[in-house]
């Protein structure tokens, strides 16, 4: 046996050994005081440990079974290609051996006769090991997942505070077709553009007021000025918005519009962009 087989096992234990643990003494405690299976022929101090053998039966099992499916415990720890078939095996084989062991030593040990009643007491008794590890290792991928979107949430705030320090202070001059029109704009402030016949309309904040000027160009080659910047987005052949100041996204039927935060202006939003606009949001 290589290092590394050792190593992955001593990993998997560690995974393991609680949830080996707890469903060993959860067992013995089930035996111990509802008695399904016979144990008269022993006296006190013995029939405690008669008992307590069914939980170290358990736990050896355990520890066997994970043995042989080790590559595929390890599969599942990684978070590789699931195997629905090794998986049901890996549970099948956890209820088989749980059982044949408990007929056996009930019969050779606790020298009582099997009957079908012992023997189904047994099964249901056997269910309860691959349940209890099913639900553990869904609660810890359930974890693993709500972990994961926790950190992917927190990477993605972090990349929008860096998106907002980065272009807060950064300006650009939107063009016009007479440069004495030109309009230089701190790219934060720009809170829309619309398009109106040959001229664009652009909705910008100015000193914490809201403004309006028109510029004599197309939306078009407004959108290529924008596009270096991710926080325009296209709504409707006729309006661009910064996302940073979208308020909300309404329905009235088949209409949709943007309402804008500290302005009453209405943003248009066609179907062709819905869907970009929803994610977004």
């Amino acid at each position: 046996m290589s290092n590394d087989t050792i190593n992955q096992f001593i990993n998997l234990s560690k995974k393991y050994f609680k949830i080996y643990l707890g469903i060993s003494i959860s067992v013995f405690l089930f035996i111990l005081f509802f008695q399904p299976f016979p144990s008269h022929k022993f006296e006190f101090e013995n029939k405690n440990l008669f008992t307590a053998g069914y939980g170290l039966i358990i736990f050896v099992i355990q520890v066997i079974v994970q043995i042989i499916f080790q590559r595929h415990l390890l599969r599942n720890n990684t978070d590789e290609e699931y195997n629905p078939l090794l998986n049901l095996l890996y549970y099948f084989l956890q209820i088989a051996l749980t059982s044949v062991a408990f007929v056996f030593y009930i019969r050779y040990v606790g020298n009582t006769i099997i009957t079908f009643n012992i023997v189904l007491r047994v099964v249901v008794i056997s269910l309860s090991v691959p349940v209890t590890v099913h639900l553990k290792n869904t609660l810890l991928l359930m974890h693993g997942k709500y972990k994961k979107q926790l950190e992917d949430n927190r990477l993605m705030q972090d990349k929008l505070k860096q998106f907002s320090e980065s272009y807060a202070n950064k300006f650009i001059e939107l063009d016009s077709e007479n440069e004495s029109d030109n309009i230089r704009l701190q790219v934060s402030e720009i809170i829309f553009v619309k398009s109106a016949d040959n001229y664009v309309e652009v909705g910008f904040r100015d000193n914490e007021v809201f403004r309006k000027k028109m510029v004599r160009n197309t939306l078009k080659n407004i959108e290529k000025q924008l596009k270096e910047f991710n926080n325009f987005v296209r709504t409707h052949r006729s309006s661009i918005v910064n996302i940073q100041y979208i308020d909300k996204l309404n329905k009235n039927f088949n209409t949709y519009w943007l309402t804008l935060v500290d302005t009453k202006e209405i943003i248009p939003v066609s179907r062709q962009y819905l869907m970009t606009v929803k994610d977004l949001l």
